[in-house]
């Protein structure tokens, strides 16, 4: 065997070792393509987190509102059960759907 045949084999050996690490260092399930995918998961559960966090304060607020303030239950009457006040007066605004055109 002549030493530049030798030397080939050990290059191309060389190189297909090194080829089959960066595959696996890609690809595996250790790999860096996983980890990448984990990471785009893991921020996005600290944005939802962060929303849901948000959203908790809110509803906070409004359960300490509606605890105390008289006014906050009666928005809440008015807008979400459609109570009156004696003595209001309820108006129905009804848009139809062909609008008569505007007068000229």
């Amino acid at each position: 065997m002549s030493s530049s045949s030798k030397y080939q084999k050990i290059l191309f050996t060389s190189m297909a070792f090194f080829i089959l690490l960066v595959l696996m260092a890609v690809f595996h399930e250790n790999g860096i393509l996983n980890a990448f995918h984990l990471e785009q998961g893991q921020d996005e559960m600290r944005s939802q987190n962060s929303n849901l966090r948000i959203e908790n304060e809110n509803i906070r607020a409004e359960v300490a509102a509606l605890k105390s303030d008289p006014y906050a239950i009666e928005k809440i009457a008015r807008e979400k059960l459609n109570l009156i006040k004696p003595g209001d007066q309820v108006y129905h605004i009804i848009q139809t759907k062909n609008p008569l055109p505007p007068p000229q």
